[in-house]
Formats: C-alpha cells, structure tokens, sequence
C-alpha cells in the first residue's frame, strides 16, 4: 500500500528520498536503533585507520562461505569503490600536505634572503647619511622614536605587608611601575610618630623580605619608584606587626 500526504504526491519505494536542505540519506543506514554486536566506533578513527579495516573486511569477506556473495548488501563492488574512492581521497590529501609543507619551506628561505637584503639596503642608506633625519624618513624605513625621559613617577599601588614563619621578618611587595628602574624602600615604627623613617633596601624588583625586626612591634613601610627623572612618589603606607 502506497503512503499518501494530504501536501503531496504518493511516495514511489522505487524513489530515493530528497530533502530540500541536503542530498538524500544513505540507502545502507540501518533501520534500527538496537544495540549491534560490531564496535566499528567510526566516529574515533582516522580515515587510515578506517582504511585498513575496510582491507581486512574485503580481505575476510573473500569466499566466505557464511556470507555468500549474492546476498551481501553493500555489494562486495559497493564496497570496494567506497575503499578505492577514500584511498583516492586520502592519497590526495597526503599529497597537497607535502606541497603545502615545501612551499613554507621555500617561502621561509625567500623570507630570510629578503630580511638580509633590506637590512644591507637599510644600513647602506644610514651609512650614506647618518644623521639626516629627513633623508632617512624618505627612504620609506620606519625609524626609530627619539624618546625622552619619562617624567615623575607615580606611587606604587597595593603596597602589602606580610608575616613570615621566622622571627623578625616581613615580606613587602607592590605593583609594578612603568619606567621605573629600581625601588627604594622604608620603614618606622608606627606606634611612634615622631619616629623617623629609615632606609630599608633599594632593589630593582617589587617583592623583598625585610629581616632583624624587633617581634611584636608595629610597624609602617612605604615604597616608591625611582625612574630616569628620579624618584617618584611614595606608596600609601602598610602597616604590619613583626612575627
């Protein structure tokens, strides 16, 4: 009995299906969904890994005698095109893979031969006129900033005080200041205000330990940045008692 839709013309078996968004499904996907005994798991292989099972199938499938060649479906012609046409595939695929990787090979020597061409024609224009800035803008190069001091810096931000394990010892860190070279460091006692503050350490990184505190006293310590217009201004203070 033929299926009929109230929207279209009876359905011919004889037909292959078509869908308006795409080609019509393969005639050899299984009609069910149970559970099959093979573990093909096609979705994890390579197509070489598929390939040399699609071998070892044509190759066991050879006079067979539990699977007579009359009633095999894909027949064993189907099946090999299917192996010749991926091998085919695959072959091609190898092959560009080889001409895409020489090509880089050749690109990357004609990049090499032409950075030492334009960096003899660049040293050759600076030769002829060394200090002509205007000569050199028109050769085209780009050139080089003048630059200038970077002005007052400004204070260190996040300034932090903290307790080691050994006695007497705090680390110090802070956030990094652009353009700054080294950082000078301080501190006081903090329960004291007129105590002066004294140099702690001057380093060029924003991380130190400072050592031979007085255990239980409070302490204040502030940082600042020092840059080639000098230094800059100093952090808000951390304050944190000594271990």
């Amino acid at each position: 009995m033929s299926l009929r839709y109230d929207s279209s013309p009876p359905l011919r078996m004889d037909q292959g299906l078509r869908f308006d968004s795409g080609p019509a499904p393969s005639p050899y996907q299984p009609r069910n969904t149970k559970m099959t005994k093979f573990k093909l798991e096609l979705f994890k292989k390579k197509p070489t890994d598929k390939l040399a099972m699609g071998a070892t199938h044509i190759a066991a499938m050879a006079g067979n005698p539990n699977y007579p060649a009359a009633t095999r479906v894909p027949t064993d012609a189907q099946v090999q095109t299917a192996q010749d046409d991926l091998a085919a595939a695959e072959s091609a695929v190898d092959a560009t893979e080889i001409a895409w990787k020489q090509a880089i090979q050749v690109r990357d020597q004609k990049e090499a031969t032409w950075d030492t061409v334009i960096t003899a024609r660049a040293n050759n224009c600076e030769a002829v006129t060394p200090n002509d800035a205007a000569a050199l803008a028109s050769t085209g190069f780009p050139l080089r900033s003048g630059g200038g001091p970077i002005g007052s810096l400004p204070a260190p931000g996040d300034l932090r005080a903290t307790p080691t394990a050994n006695a007497g010892e705090i680390e110090l860190r802070c956030d990094t200041v652009k353009g700054s070279s080294s950082y000078e460091w301080e501190c006081k006692l903090h329960d004291n205000l007129a105590a002066p503050w004294t140099a702690v350490k001057t380093s060029t990184t924003t991380k130190i330990l400072v050592t031979g505190l007085t255990p239980g006293a409070l302490y204040a310590f502030r940082v600042r940045a020092i840059g080639s217009a000098g230094p800059g201004t100093w952090s808000d203070e951390a304050v944190q008692r000594a271990p």
